[in-house]
């Protein structure tokens, strides 16, 4: 179910409501007044809105209000910026000679022709809004006191930009892994290996430890790293086996044929390994069309290594029986709890450890959640606040793949709003994309989600809610990689991913922002998309 995030947006209009340049040129189209009103009224909605918030989970009335109150203030917004654009062309225009500034009452930017437009514009928004105030007056709702708190982040001693976080708990799988892999050296064709998990279990991470070992290296000649998830095309697998494979783009037009020759020529008779990261597609025929391809190439003794959630997937891929991954158990989930949530002194107090075990044990042994509840707690200093999580309903049955969303929304819900809006504006990007930092600053400073706060300017302050989201686990894989962009300049590059089950959070969070992929396969609906990304998928790669 989607979060409103509603309070941002009224927020957000109330400031450019406020702003010196809207008022400047509404005082010379002579409706000051509407405006002034708009801004009172917004400051009235503003001081219910989370009193609307808790009703709105039991009131489909509050609901339904609150949704069309976010399309209002919308409008009211393009509105507002309709008037911040006209006095920008206006300061601009400043020294401009008498005939032009004369012919400018003829144009579309006449003034006359702007204060009629404008005027109707802004008294249907007013309009709108009085309607929605009233209604909201026979809801009953009432001014919380928390409403006013201001939500701080705390600076955390981690920086959150570490390339590899620790992993608890999979020695041994990886040991399993790694030997069932160097064993492949007599066989005459392709095998496939399967890790099974539920979500959020860690069979990325896994794979990875097995990927990046030393021995595993050293045995297969060309190793190569493809995130499948929803898309299991035959053509654009094998285009990107292909890159993998020469480190460039393939231009070859979309024909197997020419793909299978070109396959041929660039893995040759090397060993390969192969791993087709988070496989969701059951349909066994695209497999039947894949699988020939791969054992026509390579040299014996090449292995495909599969990461699936589905039994099923397993089943029609895997040539050996596949690594079922299993939860982690207690000691290792409280190691993994414990490294993000306690400073030195917190793990002293006993009130603090026992609350977190009580935590630990509704985490099942699921390392996602372990993660993201130990970045959670991290920022909660107050036993009360700590007796209060643990004891939310929302623990309750967890265990599958979708209950662990529960966990997850629980860590979000507690997230400061201004994380919220950047972490909810991620579900533009589709699943597996590799996020710029910078990029996704600048995006975050341009939507308006990123504030000043004491000595931090706005991309210093986008930048820390960054590294807090990649502290927290919503985010993860971050690299960073160093350009020479001068001859004593060097640019650093920062990027990230988002977990699968982190990106089907966000989606949840939000109804704003899509990526086009979402649109085309009917997964969303155009009418309340606010932000919309088009983009080639970009792969990941390890």
């Amino acid at each position: 179910m989607a979060e409103s995030l509603l309070l941002p947006v009224v927020r957000g209009v109330l400031g450019k409501a406020a702003g010196a340049l809207v008022q400047s040129v509404t005082r010379m189209c002579g409706v000051d007044g509407d405006r002034h009103k708009l801004e009172r009224q917004l400051l009235a909605v503003q001081c219910k809105l989370s009193d609307a918030e808790a009703k709105s989970e039991t009131s489909p009335a509050v609901k339904r209000w609150m949704k069309d109150l976010k399309a209002v203030a919308y409008e009211a917004d393009d509105v507002l910026d309709d008037f911040h654009y006209e006095a920008l062309r206006r300061d601009a225009q400043i020294g401009d000679s008498t005939t032009d500034k004369v012919l400018g009452y003829f144009t579309p930017h006449s003034p006359l022709l702007f204060r009629v437009a404008m005027s109707k514009k802004l008294n249907s928004v007013l309009k709108k809004i009085n309607e929605l105030v009233e209604e909201m007056n026979k809801f009953g709702l009432v001014e919380r006191a928390d409403q006013a708190t201001v939500h701080v982040i705390h600076p955390q001693t981690h920086s959150g930009l570490d390339s590899l976080m620790e992993i608890v708990g999979r020695d041994d799988d990886k040991e399993m892994v790694v030997n069932l892999l160097l064993e492949q050296r007599s066989k005459r064709m392709v095998e496939v290996l399967s890790i099974v998990g539920m979500g959020g279990l860690g069979k990325t991470t896994l794979a990875k430890m097995v990927y990046n070992d030393t021995r595993v290296q050293q045995r297969f000649e060309l190793p190569m790293w493809l995130c499948v998830s929803d898309d299991f095309n035959v053509v654009s697998l094998v285009r990107s086996i292909i890159e993998l494979a020469t480190r460039g783009n393939c231009t070859l037009p979309d024909r197997i044929e020419l793909l299978r020759s070109r396959l041929h020529e660039v893995v040759g008779r090397k060993r390969y390994l192969l791993v087709l990261d988070d496989v969701w597609n059951e349909e066994e025929h695209k497999w039947e069309e894949l699988r020939p391809l791969l054992h026509s190439a390579g040299a014996p003794g090449s292995v495909v290594l599969v990461t699936t959630r589905s039994q099923r997937v397993a089943s029609i891929m895997g040539t050996v029986p596949a690594h079922t991954l299993s939860y982690l158990n207690h000691d290792d989930s409280w190691e993994l709890f414990r490294k993000k949530a306690f400073s030195k002194e917190e793990e002293q107090q006993p009130e603090f450890a026992e609350i977190g075990n009580r935590i630990v044990k509704k985490c099942k042994g699921l390392p996602l959640a372990l993660k993201t509840m130990g970045g959670l707690m991290s920022s909660k200093k107050r036993i009360q606040e700590w007796e209060a999580i643990a004891g939310s309903k929302s623990w309750e049955d967890v265990g599958t793949t979708n209950e662990i969303l529960s966990i997850l929304k629980l860590s979000y819900r507690h997230l400061p709003l201004e994380m919220k809006q950047c972490f909810a504006f991620c579900a533009i990007f589709p699943k597996d994309y590799q996020m710029e930092r910078d990029k996704l600053v600048q995006l975050w400073i341009a939507n308006n989600f990123i504030q000043e706060e004491g000595m931090m300017d706005l991309e210093e302050r986008g930048q820390f809610v960054f590294n807090e989201l990649v502290w927290r686990s919503f985010f993860q894989d971050v690299k960073v990689e160093s350009f020479h962009v001068g001859i004593a300049q060097t640019y650093k590059s920062v990027t990230c991913y988002m977990h699968d089950l982190m990106h089907d959070l966000a989606k949840s969070v939000t109804e704003e922002c899509v990526d086009a992929q979402d649109l085309n396969q009917q997964k969303a609906s155009m009418k309340d998309v606010r932000h919309l990304m088009s983009s080639a998928k970009s792969a990941r790669e390890q």
